[in-house]
This record gives C-alpha cells, sequence and structure tokens, in this order.
C-alpha cells in the first residue's frame, strides 16, 4: 500500500501542476516582477494545487478506509480547507493582512479544535487559552511558510522533507514520534511534494502560491500537535524539522519588527534570498537546503526521539548555527547597507 501511495501521489501531483501550468497560461494567471521579487521573469503561479488537491483527496480517502487518525483527518480537511480556500483567493484576487490573518487563526483554531479535543479536559477558560496558544503556534507555522516561499524549489523541499521525516520517524519509533497512519500521510506529502517539484525546480515553470504554501504551514504546524498529544518530545522534534525556515523567518521578522519596519509586507530580505542574490541560483540555495535537511536535521530530529529526556536542548543546537548563519547573512536588512 506504501508504493501504492507515494506512486499515486507522486503521478498526481506532476500531473496536476502540469495541468495547472497549462491553465495558468491559458487564462493568464501570472507573477509579475517586482522590487521585492526574487525573480526576473513572469512565471504562472498556482501549481501548488498539484499538493493540496493530492493530499486533500489522499486523506479523505485514508480517512475513509479507517487507515488515518480520524482526529487529524478533520483538523486537515476542515482548517486546510479553509487555509486553501483563502490562499486561492489571495493568489487570484489579493487579499489584505486584515483579512488573511483572521481567516488563518480561525482554521488554525479549527485544526487544533479536533487534534487537541483528547486533552481539553481543564475546564472552558483553561480549554480556550490551550486552543489559542495552539492556533497561534499553527498560523506561526502558516506564515512562516508563505514568507519562504520565494526561490524556486524551497517550499517544496521543505514540504517534501516534512514528509520524509514523518514517514521515517512513525516507521522507526511508531507511537512515540507518530500516530495512527503518520507514516500514509507522510508518503503522501513526500510524493505531492517531489511531484511538483519536477516543474518548480530552478527554473521554474510554474510557482506554488499562497494557497499551497499556507496549506503546507497548516499541515505542518498541526502535525506537530498531533505528535505532541502522544509525545511532548515530538513538540521539539517538529521544531527541528522545520529548523531552516523557522531559524531564517524567525530573525527576519524580529530584524523587521526592531527596525520599524512593515514586517507583513513582502521582501526580499531573508537570508536565503540574500544568498540566491550572491550566488545568481535558486538551485544552488534549494540544493542546499536539501543537504542541512538530510545531514543535519534529520540526524538531530531522529536524536531529540531517541533521547527525548534532551530533546529541548538538542532543538537548540540543531538551531543555534542556522540563527547564527541567518544572523551573519544579514537576514532582514540589506546586505548592501549598514
Amino acid at each position: 500500500m506504501s508504493l501504492f501511495v507515494f506512486a499515486a501521489s507522486l503521478l498526481g501531483s506532476g500531473l496536476v501542476t502540469w495541468l495547472a501550468l497549462l491553465g495558468c497560461r491559458r487564462f493568464g494567471v501570472y507573477d509579475i516582477p517586482n522590487e521585492r521579487s526574487s525573480h526576473k521573469k513572469i512565471t504562472p503561479r498556482g501549481g501548488g494545487v498539484g499538493i493540496y488537491a493530492v493530499v486533500l483527496i489522499g486523506i479523505a480517502w485514508l480517512c475513509f478506509a479507517k487507515s488515518l487518525d480520524p482526529a487529524v483527518s478533520l483538523a486537515l480537511l476542515l482548517g486546510g480547507g479553509v487555509v486553501v480556500l483563502v490562499g486561492l483567493a489571495d493568489d487570484l484576487r489579493g487579499l489584505p493582512v486584515l483579512v488573511r490573518l483572521p481567516a488563518h487563526l480561525a482554521a488554525s483554531a479549527l485544526g487544533s479544535f479536533f487534534i487537541l479535543k483528547p486533552l481539553l479536559t481543564f475546564g472552558p477558560a483553561a480549554n480556550a487559552a490551550l486552543i489559542g496558544l495552539a492556533s497561534f503556534f499553527v498560523a506561526w507555522a502558516l506564515n512562516i511558510y508563505n514568507f519562504m516561499d520565494g526561490i524556486d524549489g524551497i517550499a517544496g523541499v521543505q514540504g517534501a522533507f516534512a514528509g520524509l521525516a514523518l514517514l521515517l520517524g512513525s516507521a522507526v519509533f511508531g507511537t512515540r514520534f507518530g500516530f495512527p497512519g503518520a507514516s500514509l500521510l507522510g508518503i503522501l506529502l513526500l510524493g505531492s511534494c517531489l511531484g511538483f517539484l519536477l516543474w518548480n525546480w530552478h527554473p521554474a515553470k510554474i510557482f506554488m502560491g499562497d494557497a499551497a504554501s499556507g496549506f503546507l504551514g497548516f499541515t505542518i504546524g498541526c502535525l506537530t500537535l498531533a505528535c505532541l498529544v502522544r509525545n511532548y518530545s515530538s513538540f521539539f522534534t517538529w521544531l527541528i524539522v522545520l529548523g531552516v525556515f523557522a531559524a531564517d523567518s524567525s530573525v527576519t521578522l524580529v530584524v523587521r519588527i526592531l527596525r520599524g519596519q512593515k514586517f507583513y509586507q513582502a521582501h526580499r530580505l531573508h537570508a536565503y534570498q540574500h544568498l540566491a542574490q550572491r550566488y545568481g541560483s535558486h538551485a544552488k540555495v534549494s540544493g542546499g537546503v536539501v543537504l542541512i535537511c538530510l545531514l543535519w536535521l534529520l540526524p538531530m530530529a531522529w536524536l531529540s526521539v531517541e533521547k527525548s529526556e534532551f530533546a529541548g536542548w538538542i532543538m537548540a543546537g540543531a538551531l543555534s548555527p542556522l540563527i547564527a548563519a541567518a544572523i551573519r547573512l544579514r537576514a532582514g536588512r540589506d546586505p548592501a547597507r549598514t
């Protein structure tokens, strides 16, 4: 079954992305470069439909077959569906932040409620506080994913790595890391992101779009909560898995806030964008992220589960060099200025 799910998600995502490319060209759905872009060529956008369509259909099928945790299924189908609809509206017409943010928080609260339902036994006030805290985290994961989707391949790589981590973690550690059906969900994420990357690797033929980047961030946030319900060290493990995005986006956000900039506006001041400009290659930067994920973050994530009593310290050790690199690369600042 695992091989079938992988092949179906890979081929399905690749096919849907290709169809999206044809549709974008037919109806003129393009990303127009501006001063904040890391691209110079007008490129179709919205190809991430190959990811969320395949993942959502796969989740529904796995849930119907009773192969996936029902709480996770509902969280991703309902909350993820809201995120996709909001993202599509933003991709096609543009939405102000005062509309996007409340919608993201509402979707995050919906997903958090279903996943944390077994823990909601503390009374109304405490339950509301727990859901609020969880919703903030999921919305954070969602938005940093949107922030980091700025060069060819990088968002697809992070999504594929999250799927791989879920697959390997649940296969090796079982319920110490995952939940019922976690490995199949990991395969869905891995296959669908790889299928999309066939069209998005540099030079990208189509971009992901906010609907898919938001969906991936939301999904990773919900996966973190799903693991957290069963094993508290998994929270630190998932921060390690999200390490490149978490370090770069967090440093960039803090620096921009401290400098009084409008942190919610699009820009190209992330560390990875500085690197892409420095080397003149998106592929080198996204390829470097692949190496960091596989050679550094994956072993550290494994260690955080194996030595769960030290998971917080392991997370700090895993993210520290990434945070230092982001600071060194002047994340949040123009590298040409002081």
